[in-house]
């Protein structure tokens, strides 16, 4: 299948579920870094899903309405003045072919055509989760129409987020998408091998950062999936720790959550390792409570199971293993119910991943946990986090451990993405055995 024909089968599902609604679309904008610097363009993931558009200043309307012109697409004119500065640009042909959109008009029309389409809607679909101005101005626009038609009975009756159906879309995915995060997988995974063999204590946790991510580029990647994470002793137990500027001290274990994006794509990968290539018995007895986890849920996730399943399998691994070693006292049933854990385990085992790595798609349909099917991918990411200000025991104090894969659904069960990374302790060790 063509790339075009992708983004065509996708629009088409969107039309059937749409009946006589119109989808007006805005492509992401520009940021600004500082004064006339922007920040490297990302288009909205929603937009892209559907058109495979990647450029700035970019609108659209699919309209089931406009039998000769479903998908018109909106984008910058040339301006060889400005395309000197900036690159240069297609012009409205070229669009056309490239895109396989039935028409590619210039940006300045689409405001004046939005109001024709919207008369003709029975309800509008747009974007709504990345740009205020766009969703005053469609408010202001649905206004309008509704205000000129509402004698004549036509025209909108309301205004919904295109996500209500393109997310659910992007939940399953669909060969070409598979590979993408596959690669994206790879890249990553490789990236954190390099960080392990490079790693002895005395770097900084940003010269690690900086292998991995020239190595996302290096290989093809976009950059980073989202920011980077590398914390070293108690920074590890921050959950969101980035920052970044630590110098790694011998005895640390070092807490990596960084991957790559490649062609739009995200994977998310977690390892955690010890500075000096050797675990002490206290970050091996956590780590091993840790990976015994996730290796159980990653082997539970198939066809059938529930999301809600898999973290509740993953609680009751983690409680009875931190009583097991002491970190927790108690029943197991008991701690859970209390929720007890939640100082040493505090979110849940892992989320959808695809064009955002926080992806889109209920968790909860009809008051129930999702149910798997195949082409879904998430991640799979127990942990223990005991900080330096924490009452449990001396010994277990300023260690923090995560372990994430990205796991896509099978037909008969499921194949884990980002298998590239060594997790046991015998394969880490070995690994680092080297920079001594």
């Amino acid at each position: 299948m063509t790339e075009n024909n992708i983004y065509k089968n996708r629009r088409d599902s969107l039309i059937k579920s749409m009946g006589k609604g119109v989808a007006i679309l805005k492509g992401a904008p520009t940021q600004t870094r500082t004064h006339d610097t922007e920040y490297p363009y990302r288009q909205d993931s929603d937009f892209f899903y559907l058109t495979g558009y990647t450029e700035p200043g970019a609108a659209c309307i699919i309209d089931p309405n406009n039998s000769d012109h479903p998908f018109t697409l909106f984008v910058l004119p040339q301006d060889p003045k400005k395309e000197v500065w900036t690159g240069w640009r297609l012009n409205f042909e070229e669009t056309v072919r490239k895109y396989g959109a039935d028409q590619a008009l210039d940006i300045a029309g689409y405001e004046s055509t939005v109001l024709t389409v919207m008369k003709t809607a029975d309800k509008v679909y747009t974007n709504l989760n990345h740009e205020q101005e766009h969703q005053y101005k469609i408010l202001d626009q649905l206004r309008q129409v509704r205000s000129e038609v509402q004698r004549n009975g036509g025209g909108p009756e309301g205004l919904e987020s295109i996500g209500s159906i393109v997310h659910e879309m992007r939940l399953i995915k669909d060969d070409a998408e598979i590979a993408l995060m596959q690669k994206a997988a790879d890249i990553s995974a490789e990236a954190h091998v390099k960080a392990m063999e490079v790693c002895v204590p005395g770097l900084h946790e940003y010269q690690l950062q900086s292998v991995m991510e020239s190595h996302f580029v290096f290989e093809g990647g976009s950059g980073p999936a989202y920011t980077s994470i590398v914390g070293s002793g108690d920074n590890a137990t921050v959950l969101h720790y980035v920052r970044n500027d630590a110098q790694i001290k011998d005895g640390d274990l070092i807490l990596i959550d960084a991957a790559a994006e490649f062609g739009m794509y995200a994977a998310d990968i977690t390892r955690t390792f010890p500075a000096n290539g050797k675990f002490s018995t206290a970050q091996r007895a956590l780590y091993e409570v840790v990976l015994k986890a996730q290796k159980a849920v990653i082997a539970a996730a198939k066809p059938g199971v529930t999301f809600q399943e898999l973290h509740d399998l993953d609680l009751k691994l983690l409680v009875a293993g931190m009583v097991e070693i002491g970190l927790l006292k108690g029943a197991v049933e008991e701690l859970i119910a209390k929720e007890s854990y939640q100082d040493y385990f505090m979110h849940k085992t892992g989320h959808w991943i695809g064009l955002d790595v926080h992806d889109m798609g209920k968790y909860i349909q009809a008051g129930k946990s999702r149910v798997l099917k195949p082409g879904m991918v998430l991640t799979v990411e127990p942990g223990i986090y005991v900080n330096s200000r924490s009452k449990a025991p001396k010994k277990y104090r300023g260690i923090g451990i995560r372990i994430e894969d990205d796991i896509l659904i099978t037909k008969s069960g499921n194949k884990n993405l980002t298998a590239g990374v060594p997790k046991e302790i015998s394969e880490i060790e070995a690994l680092m055995a080297h920079n001594k």
